[in-house]
């Protein structure tokens, strides 16, 4: 291992050792990673035994699910399912790389929209998906009024109306989206709020609902591994660029001595 990923894989271990890791979650567009990161991650995941999940850019994002084949991720999370029909969509475009080769499948919940055809949504993708995830983030923006926020009373009781269908309809429930200490706090003085969650995750990890609200430091070691692995990202990066960064100043050198050429030869034109 390349020097932070010894770090990364041993909070990996860590995690999956003390706070009973479920997952870790990749994409490509939010984060801006590479098909080379997301090989580099899956090969710490599979050491480490912990699950993979991949983000993938939009309903029908047919590249990004054949890139997940290669990976060989074992579950896709489709973002921004707004309709039956975009559920449609994201199953149709699934079962064209996967065929019949079943992995874990999610979709989010993200938009006012989206709360509006939870109904169709559900009934549609009962016995078709395994999880359905409220992004707490996009949805109080979805509303488009500053006084909703991630934390507000009235997000949370979205989280408790949306985990009652979810359960009810045999799905896992999951809540994302801008976890904080405050987040942990207020789920803890309204148990109504997550009896129905299964999972609760930042950007990057995956942990159990209890394990996250009563297990003192889950939070922070979470955090924690996503710190490392932007630091790892940054590392490689720096490593691949290096050379070129070399080359860089060799050309502005280059660059000035025939600027001062160009300047000699016009002096003895004059």
């Amino acid at each position: 291992m390349f020097g932070i990923e010894k770090k990364l894989f041993e909070q990996l271990v860590f995690l999956r050792e003390e706070y009973k890791l479920e997952a870790i979650k990749a994409e490509f567009e939010a984060e801006g990673s590479s098909f080379n990161d997301l090989v580099r991650l899956r090969r710490l995941t599979e050491k480490a035994g912990v699950k993979l999940y991949l983000k993938i850019g939009g309903v029908e994002a047919v590249r990004d699910i054949k890139d997940s084949l290669e990976l060989g991720v074992d579950g896709l999370i489709a973002p921004m399912v707004e309709t039956s029909f975009g559920l449609k969509k994201f199953l149709s475009a699934y079962r064209e790389v996967y065929k019949n080769h079943r992995i874990k499948l999610s979709i989010n919940i993200e938009t006012r929209n989206a709360i509006e055809e939870l109904d169709d949504i559900i009934e549609y993708g009962r016995g078709k998906i395994d999880n359905i995830t409220l992004g707490r983030t996009d949805l109080s923006d979805s509303f488009m009024d500053e006084n909703i926020k991630p934390d507000s009373d009235f997000i949370f009781e979205l989280v408790e109306g949306v985990g009652k269908k979810a359960v009810l309809n045999g799905f896992n429930f999951t809540v994302g989206g801008s976890i904080s200490q405050n987040t942990i706090e207020k789920f803890l003085e309204h148990p109504d709020w997550y009896e129905s969650i299964t999972s609760i995750e930042t950007r990057k990890v995956v942990l159990p609902r209890n394990i996250m609200l009563f297990k003192e430091g889950a939070l922070e070691e979470a955090l924690k591994f996503e710190e490392l692995y932007i630091l790892s990202k940054k590392e490689i990066s720096d490593v691949m660029i290096e050379s070129e960064l070399k080359r860089l100043a060799k050309l502005e050198d280059r660059k000035k001595k025939t600027v001062a050429k160009e300047v000699n030869l016009t002096f003895y034109t004059l």
